[in-house]
């Protein structure tokens, strides 16, 4: 694993995170379905905004590792091995980030959580920062992108501080193609991740972000987060204090 680039002071981009993407994606795809390997990494379900407008970015896996034990022999071999890479690229990217950047953290907050995400044609994700529904929880985001054989689905930032959601502010929003014209002045910086690559940045404003329109094959990729000192995502107390996961979505007055 490397630091190939810095986009921006705080947006880091590794490249060499995951050298088995292959495998590990090979996995994902076979076995989906697999009832015996459900109870660990279940079928694609829709992956639907938080908003709750009922809007789909395409399919995920949220995975449970802690029925492994249900599971024996070659299928389990398997689980554990898509899990542990996910926990692994996490980590990584964490401490590298950490100590690259120079922050004091010693034990980082990591997110326990293992899933994956897919983008399919036609769908994208537009203007967001992590933690703008009202997650108090997060801190820092991570992707680590599994596959790039896709077109489509680029990356985007946009760091000005002015609220798209406003309608005075609606000139501001980039459009969904990457290659638009437009795109030139709204747009500061873009990037395409290679295949086993992986980006961290903040998940708060103003670090907005976008996904541009897919238009042909499947993007995979899974997050990570650094959560904020003190939460525990296994606290419902502490989920309520932080709101984490967006529990209670904060709508700003222009939804």
């Amino acid at each position: 694993m490397k630091l190939e680039k810095k986009l921006e002071e705080n947006i880091y981009y590794y490249t060499d995170v995951l050298p088995e993407h292959e495998k590990f994606l090979s996995i994902i795809l076979e076995t989906d379905g697999d009832p015996e390997i459900e109870a660990v990494i279940p079928s694609w379900q829709k992956w639907l905004s938080n908003s709750g407008d009922g809007y789909s970015f395409g399919g995920k896996k949220d995975m449970q590792p802690n029925n492994l034990h249900l599971l024996s022999g070659e299928i389990r071999e398997k689980a554990e091995y898509v899990i542990s890479e996910i926990q692994r690229c996490i980590k990584d990217v964490a401490e590298a980030f950490i100590k690259d950047r120079g922050l004091d953290i010693p034990n980082p907050n990591l997110s326990p959580f293992a899933g994956i995400m897919k983008y399919i044609p036609g769908l994208e994700m537009g203007a967001h920062f992590d933690a703008q529904a009202g997650d108090e929880s997060l801190w820092w985001s991570m992707i680590i992108y599994v596959n790039d054989n896709y077109d489509g689905g680029e990356l985007s930032w946009i760091l000005h501080d002015k609220d798209l959601r406003d309608p005075q502010y609606m000139g501001l929003k980039p459009h969904s193609d990457i290659n638009h014209p437009r795109n030139k002045d709204l747009i500061d910086f873009w990037i395409k991740p290679e295949a086993g690559s992986a980006l961290i940045f903040p998940s708060t404003f103003p670090y907005r972000h976008q996904v541009h329109i897919m238009k042909s094959g499947d993007k995979y990729m899974f997050p990570g987060f650094i959560f904020k000192d003190g939460y525990d995502p296994s606290d419902p107390e502490s989920i309520e204090k932080f709101n984490g996961g967006s529990k209670v979505v904060k709508k700003s007055p222009y939804e």
